[in-house]
């Protein structure tokens, strides 16, 4: 097993809006080589890191700063979760109570990461749709 060094490639990536194939174009790298260097279980060489600080305009150590926690990223996890859960509420027209909704945002966050590590976390984007019958049901 390759050990792990945290990175904040997949933060930086995410917060330009960039998919892990435009970026992987960028760099002429594939998908899998890039997110083998977001979970940190490929090395990354110095001249990548130079080409991936030059991507985010940032300065190469800050790749590694400030390294992404797992609270911080299940926190961003959970925003996501409440987020999307509000706009499928007003989406179907479902009235909540404050003790049901956050009941809810519970029970979906934990389906959404009840398997996930913390290099998973750091990649994994929400998507509530999947759950959206479950959600009509509380009509």
């Amino acid at each position: 097993m390759a050990n792990k060094v945290p990175n904040n490639i997949a933060r930086f990536r995410k917060a330009l809006n960039l998919s892990q194939a435009t970026l992987a174009g960028r760099l002429n790298i594939s998908v899998t080589q890039l997110s083998r260097l977001e979970r940190g279980t490929s090395s990354l060489t110095q001249e990548r890191m130079m080409e991936l600080a030059r991507a985010f305009e940032i300065e190469p150590h800050e790749l590694f700063r400030y390294a992404t926690s797992r609270e911080k990223l299940e926190l961003d996890l959970m925003r996501e979760v409440i987020v999307q859960l509000d706009e499928m509420v007003i989406r179907l027209g479902i009235s909540l109570s404050p003790q049901q909704r956050g009941d809810l945002t519970i029970a979906l966050y934990r389906l959404e990461t009840k398997f996930l590590s913390e290099a998973d976390l750091a990649e994994h984007e929400v998507d509530l749709k999947k759950f959206e019958d479950m959600v009509k049901a509380l009509r």
